[in-house]
């Protein structure tokens, strides 16, 4: 008898949000200040905009068993949870959002690096996700950090940079 198949979310964000609800990152197509929905102002009062995005994995066999290729890994901004603050939608603010989907997208593949050409099972993916996840947070934070939220000019365009060439890096493992 075959098992159904197993069908798992994980999300590098807290809550769910409807497909349609979702821009997928794609190099062509980068945010415009149109996608940042949300009426509702973060709890920062000092916040130029943010950016809601994460990554998600749908893991889609009938076997205890399965390779990298039953895994879909997807990077995603949320519009509807996504703000920007109207005196300070410029390009610099925009970069910077920008780069938190492009740092999701970085982490989606190197999670999709990191499974490929395995043949595990969920518990070993829950581990690989949860490693990923925390150095995404890690590099979230230093971003925020170094760049002090977009404000340091010089190093929001080092970091932007950095962050292309990596993906640029793993261009193997885009979707």
């Amino acid at each position: 008898m075959l098992r159904p198949f197993l069908a798992l979310i994980f999300l590098f964000i807290i809550g769910l949000t409807k497909a349609q609800d979702k821009i997928f990152w794609n190099e062509s197509r980068k945010l415009v200040w149109e996608d940042f929905q949300s009426k509702t102002q973060p709890n920062t009062s000092k916040a130029a905009a943010t950016t809601f995005c994460g990554i998600s994995y749908l893991l889609n066999s009938p076997t205890k068993k399965f390779t990298s290729k039953e895994v879909k890994i997807e990077s995603f901004f949320v519009p509807s949870k996504s703000w920007a603050h109207n005196d300070h939608k410029t390009d610099l603010v925009l970069m910077h959002e920008q780069s938190h989907f492009d740092i999701a997208e970085l982490f989606a593949r190197r999670f999709r690096k990191l499974i490929s050409n395995k043949t595990i099972d969920a518990k070993t993916l829950q581990k690989f996700y949860t490693n990923i996840y925390d150095d995404y947070k890690d590099y979230q934070q230093d971003y925020e950090t170094v760049t002090n939220h977009g404000r340091i000019r010089d190093k929001q365009l080092e970091y932007t940079e950095e962050i292309n060439q990596e993906i640029e890096k793993l261009s193997d493992f885009k979707t």
